[in-house]
């Protein structure tokens, strides 16, 4: 079976349209997904990876306790269309350099397909903060499919 990684950040800004364009991936190459959110080294108790394999229906509550907190629960959450709609899934909660880690989860999953978002940062917040996905289209072994459509989006 084929493995899809679906990055989202803890922010959940653009989690909706991800999460639609994994669903539609997944069901036309019938395949599982890893959903993965990167915290900082120092935010996640332990070095390992942690899985979450359930989701949580109903809607997303944004005031998690840390870093952490809100990772898992933004991957409860982004799960739960998948539990929806039969698609095997699970959520990994790691730390690291967001564009590393992702290519590297990547890579051990054997991943047929990397599917991220992107920010719509401006020139100056690009060359100071760096962009994520450009750094992953760059290093990654797999394709790449980044949505940059710019819809104003509902709040989650």
């Amino acid at each position: 079976m084929k493995t899809l990684l679906m990055a989202v950040d803890r922010q959940a800004s653009m989690a909706e349209k991800i999460i639609k364009t994994t669903l539609q991936e997944a069901s036309a190459h019938q395949a599982e997904v890893v959903i993965i959110c990167c915290v900082a080294a120092d935010d996640l108790y332990g070095n390992q990876p942690i899985e979450i394999d359930t989701a949580e229906s109903g809607s997303l509550s944004l005031n998690a306790l840390d870093n952490q907190n809100s990772a898992e629960q933004i991957l409860r959450y982004a799960l739960n269309p998948f539990a929806e709609a039969g698609i095997p899934a699970r959520g990994l909660i790691c730390s690291g350099d967001p564009a590393a880690t992702i290519v590297e989860q990547a890579d051990r999953l054997s991943a047929s397909m990397i599917i991220m978002g992107r920010r719509h940062l401006s020139s100056f917040n690009r060359i100071l903060k760096g962009s994520v996905s450009a750094a992953v289209i760059e290093k990654a072994h797999c394709p790449v499919l980044v949505d940059v459509t710019n819809e104003s989006l509902s709040p989650l």
